[in-house]
């Protein structure tokens, strides 16, 4: 099972029933050094992806601000 979750405030996004490397999700594509950034074991095949909700992404978008 893979979590979203705003690493911001901390609520849940959405969650996905198959396991983190599928091919549809593309986490597998990440860098280890991105993988390392955004995913996180929660648990025995639970895999929490850390990422920002829509309301906690700053509109509009700064590329210097901290999310980056």
């Amino acid at each position: 099972m893979v979590v979203y979750r705003c690493r911001h405030c901390h609520r849940i996004i959405g969650e996905y029933g198959g396991p983190w490397d599928d091919p549809l999700l593309g986490l597998s594509k990440l860098t280890p050094s991105e993988q390392h950034d955004m995913l996180e074991d929660i648990g025995p095949g639970q895999v929490q992806v850390n990422v920002l909700c829509e309301g906690c992404l700053p509109i509009p978008y700064d590329e210097g601000l901290w999310y980056n």
